[in-house]
């Protein structure tokens, strides 16, 4: 424990250090997008809180509250008519620890290529991106939870194409005060995105050829708390609030509640404060343990942008 917050302090004190946000400075967005419509219903203040096979998008640490196996499946249409879609699973070893595999990615329609020709070329291209990982969590004391998460990662833009490595590190700790628990992530990091290959024409310099440069991978530290001010007999209520401080932007701050009712229907909503464009996220989870006897569950979320369109999200999982 005090090794992996000694590295999580020696990465991420530097990067508090920064006063402005350094839009446009990282690669490979793609690994930004989280697939679990549960933490994006609580407008992401959900580090503390995530669990089953998709807390790998969030805090990786989280799978390991998995009893057996668990998998999960979604899907995102996204900005531009782009659709996304995930698969995540994740096993128990007794007396070892769970492991999760998941994968993602889009591709998107054939479109016809503009360059020199107004009309378009006849040539046709699409984009694609995906990620692959293997993750591993366990409890280092009764309270305390740990996890890492390798992924490899690929992206191809019309005959450029780069790919990599990149980690997560995250820790969940169980203060055992009225449901209190306090969750730390560090996700993305690693070696720089290698350059794109091929090289591009530079047309502010008399249309010279040129190669890409590297880039920062998009480094993203959380600190997450979570509590249950209300408890009753048919429902509970859970409140966070999450700190998100990538390295290319300012820092995010996050607060959601989720209202449990039966242990059947679970409601959610979550601000989104010093976002560009992001406001709220609103959600709904449904149980299917209780309705069907089967351990069968549902998720949605919607996301408001100011500017942008807004952004649904669904899955569905099964654990036993």
């Amino acid at each position: 424990m005090k090794t992996i917050l000694i590295v999580l302090l020696l990465i991420t004190v530097p990067l508090c250090a920064q006063e402005f946000g350094q839009v446009g400075t990282s690669g490979a967005q793609f690994l930004k997008i989280n697939f679990d419509p549960r933490a994006s219903g609580l407008g992401y203040a959900a580090a503390s809180v995530v669990s089953g096979a998709s807390a790998m998008y969030t805090n990786v640490a989280g799978i390991e509250l998995i009893k057996s196996f668990d998998v999960t499946s979604a899907y995102v249409p996204w900005f531009a008519d782009i659709k996304m879609a995930s698969l995540s699973a994740a096993f128990r070893l007794e007396n070892i620890g769970v492991i999760g595999l998941q994968a993602s990615g889009f591709s998107t329609d054939e479109e016809i290529t503009t360059i020199d020709m107004e009309n378009g070329t006849g040539q046709m291209y699409s984009i694609q991106n995906m990620v692959v990982g293997v993750s591993f969590a366990r409890h280092i004391t009764d309270k305390l939870v740990s996890g890492i998460q390798a992924k490899y990662y690929r992206e191809s833009y019309y005959g450029h194409s780069t790919g990599g490595l990149a980690f997560d590190v995250g820790t969940n700790y169980d203060l055992e005060i009225s449901g209190a628990s306090l969750g730390l992530s560090l996700q993305n990091f690693g070696p720089n995105l290698p350059a794109l290959s091929g090289t591009y024409h530079d047309y502010s310099d008399n249309n010279s050829s040129k190669s890409f440069n590297d880039t920062p991978l998009p480094v993203t530290f959380r600190a997450s708390f979570s509590f249950v001010p209300v408890t009753m007999e048919d429902y509970h209520l859970r409140v966070i609030a999450d700190l998100v401080h990538p390295n290319d932007n300012v820092e995010h701050y996050n607060v959601g509640a989720e209202l449990i009712a039966l242990d059947v229907i679970t409601l959610r909503g979550g601000l989104k404060i010093n976002y560009d464009d992001e406001t709220f996220a609103l959600g709904v989870g449904v149980d299917g343990s209780s309705l069907i006897g089967q351990n069968l569950r549902l998720d949605y979320s919607f996301e408001n942008f100011s500017i942008l369109p807004s952004i649904q999200k669904i899955s569905i999982g099964y654990s036993f």
